[in-house]
């Protein structure tokens, strides 16, 4: 159900269109401008211009009277100019006319007479336009204004529907003067349409105000450019042009063989190219006569404001900050070569289908294979979008959008791999969990970090180990029913070895009611003599506990007899390539294991080996003396570990001071002990000493004959 939401979710984003999907559309538009943007063609016939800072610094601020705007269109007209294209609104009258200035002199006869007899300055300016051929710019007013509408100078033949249903209304527009207007062969609208963020993409090329259809300033020019008196209206219910089948407005026709694509809204992509200074010459040397006649002649020449304190400013997708005018000039260029962006109506079904086909290649691919197959597959249909859309826009002048593509993509791939992940890993924590009921959790997790480690082979690595086993199990076994003594292994077993994982220890194994432990393996312990110590301690603790509850119920529960012992062992997995057992193997292994049986001989519950105390510096214990076992050739120094209660003991310093006896072999250690055995017969060390001295023995050795 996952993947299904979330291709349902992407669809319908991509279907509904909101501001942030048509946000990452534009900035993937942008970036494959940017990487190959529009190349200069000088030999258009295209000019601008620029009422520019220089032209500003040295004709005087904006606006500028209109006999200087009279001579600049002469000037050009006589330069042979076939169109003129006027970026520029002319709303108010000349301040500096005559009769504006008569006004003020009113009581002044003789220069309120002359003033009124002078040619009007809007006169001459309309006089200069009637002279050459002038398309003259409005503005849209979003906002109703009280201003006439200018004159809609070309005539539309609208085929196949009405625009109205495609493009916005306007109900207003800042036109000029009204005598300028009329003296224009054209009239256009300068109003662009930059995006949210300011950035300068598409134009219109047809604008709707007051139920009137009017041009876009630079189609009005191409038309006066090309002779044509109409253009014909493209529209479509559900018919094919450039953008597919889509419903709409196709495009516009100009005279009888230009065609000129849009998109349904009548707005063209722009495909913009670096500003360049080529087709700008600055108004101060067209009206001081400096500019060559070859330059303009048969020209479509804008007339634009590009001073920067004006304002007059848009940015362009390449990053640029470029004049208003620029606009209009690279729509004309792009007309007049042909070479227009579309964006594919199939974008939607494209979407659709890449979705599913994705969905459908994951689902096979994480069923049959491993799971880097379907990441290898993710990961190049996002490169195959990205190259796709890179061939599409320098190839066929196609703009698809591969970021948001990309982006359902991924989220597909992650809603469709995540469950599985996510059901995995509970399969492997469970299998984790269950095994670690056989194996020790610590050497879960360290095969689990270290797959490299499952192999035959071991190193040598010294550990500690602790040795543990419980007297009489098998004859209890004879005395009670088989349920009673499975629950009553099973709870002393757990707790035994949930004390051994509180200590870090790794369970070695577990023989009947014996349990092995060790320390130092596989990861490695510093403090691992410390830890098995503190671990026998608490086996200890909890047995004695147990022994005692038990013996409450009637049940004869033995001690528990533990050994510890710490050397260098061999350390690995071992068996065959059928089964791995990881074990240690070494004479420490087997020292534990003769020092937990010893006690039974000696009468204690622990013995520590000399090798763990030398790494424990805060043991606490008494020597029970150095032990010669079976089979061993070198005796082991032997420890049983005690409280500071009892190694404070009046009882334990007497031990000492006799064992000190025993240990300089004095003949005054057999009387030391025997008064010992009798003042403490509980005592089952002194009284293991007492009788062996008493048969014989001297000194702290003892020749074990019995494991």
């Amino acid at each position: 159900m996952l993947p299904a939401a979330v291709v349902l979710l992407a669809l319908f984003i991509q279907f509904q269109d909101p501001q942030f999907r048509a946000r990452m559309r534009d900035n993937a538009f942008d970036q494959l401008q940017s990487l190959a943007p529009q190349h200069y063609q000088e030999k258009l016939p295209i000019r601008v211009v620029a009422i520019d800072d220089t032209s500003l610094s040295e004709l005087g601020q904006w606006p500028w009277p209109r006999p200087v705007l009279a001579d600049l269109t002469d000037q050009l007209t006589r330069l042979g100019a076939r169109v003129i294209a006027l970026d520029i609104v002319l709303p108010e009258p000349d301040r500096s006319s005559p009769e504006q200035i008569a006004r003020r002199y009113a009581g002044q006869r003789v220069l309120h007479d002359l003033l009124i007899h002078m040619p009007a300055h809007d006169q001459v300016l309309a006089e200069s336009f009637a002279r050459g051929t002038v398309a003259l710019g409005f503005s849209i007013a979003p906002l109703a204004v009280a201003a006439p509408l200018p004159p809609a100078k070309a005539r539309f033949l609208v085929f196949g529907g009405s625009p109205a249903n495609w493009l916005p209304p306007y109900r207003g527009a800042v036109a000029s003067l009204p005598l300028l207007t009329e003296a224009a062969r054209g009239s256009g609208a300068i109003s662009l349409a930059p995006g949210s963020d300011g950035v300068l993409r598409a134009v219109p090329l047809l604008q709707q105000v007051g139920g009137v259809l009017y041009p876009e300033l630079g189609l009005e020019a191409l038309r006066l450019f090309s002779g044509a008196d109409n253009l014909a209206l493209q529209i479509s219910a559900a018919g094919f042009s450039g953008y597919g089948v889509v419903p709409g407005i196709r495009g516009v026709g100009i005279g009888h063989a230009s065609f000129l694509p849009t998109a349904p809204d009548g707005k063209v992509w722009l495909h913009f190219r670096p500003l360049t200074t080529q087709r700008y010459i600055s108004a101060r040397d067209v009206l001081a006569g400096r500019v060559d006649a070859r330059l303009i002649r048969d020209h479509i020449v804008f007339i634009g404001v590009t001073a920067a304190g004006l304002g007059d400013t848009v940015a362009s997708p390449l990053g640029e900050l470029i004049p208003g005018v620029e606009g209009h000039v690279q729509l004309v260029e792009q007309m007049m070569t042909g070479d227009y962006l579309l964006q594919p109506a199939w974008e939607n079904d494209f979407l659709a289908l890449l979705l599913l086909a994705v969905a459908l290649s994951l689902w096979f691919l994480l069923a049959r294979c491993r799971p880097v197959w379907s990441v290898m597959l993710a990961l190049g249909v996002v490169a195959g979008l990205f190259v796709l859309t890179g061939w599409l826009f320098v190839a066929q002048h196609l703009l698809l959008d591969p970021f948001y593509p990309a982006l359902a993509v991924s989220a597909l791939f992650v809603s469709m791999v995540m469950p599985q992940y996510l059901r995995t890993e509970s399969e492997q924590r469970w299998i984790r969990e269950a095994f670690s009921r056989y194996v020790s959790p610590n050497r879960v997790k360290h095969l689990q970090d270290h797959r490299d480690q499952i192999e035959l082979g071991g190193s040598y690595r010294e550990c500690s180990f602790v040795m543990t086993d419980l007297e009489g199990f098998t004859a209890l076994m004879e005395r009670h029913q088989p349920a009673l003594l499975s629950d009553m292994l099973n709870e002393y077993l757990d707790n035994m070895i949930q004390i051994a994982f509180r200590h870090d220890g790794t369970l070695d194994r577990i023989v009947g009611d014996a349990v092995a432990v060790m320390f130092s393996a596989p990861l490695t312990q510093t403090d691992h003599a410390a830890r098995a110590l503190a671990c026998a301690l608490e086996m200890d603790a909890f047995a004695q506990a147990c022994r005692q509850r038990r013996q409450l119920q009637g049940i004869a529960f033995g001690r528990t007899r533990i050994g510890v012992s710490t050397g260098t062992v061999l350390v690995g997995n071992f068996g065959g390539k059928s089964m791995l057992d990881y074990r240690a193997l070494g004479d420490a292994v087997n020292t534990a294991a003769r020092l937990e049986s010893i006690n039974v001989h000696i009468g204690t519950r622990v013995c520590v080996s000399e090798s763990t105390v030398a790494q424990c510096p805060g043991f606490v214990g008494r020597p029970v003396g150095r032990l010669l076992l079976k089979g061993k050739t070198e005796a082991v120094q032997v420890y049983e570990p005690l409280t500071q209660d009892e190694a404070q003991s009046e009882r334990v310093i007497s031990y000492r001071s006799a064992y000190a006896l025993l240990q300089a072999q004095q003949p005054a250690a057999q009387d030391a002990f025997a008064r010992l055995h009798q003042n403490y017969p509980d005592d089952t060390l002194i009284a293991y000493h007492a009788n062996r001295l008493a048969a014989g023995d001297t000194g702290t050795l003892v020749v074990m004959k019995n494991k």
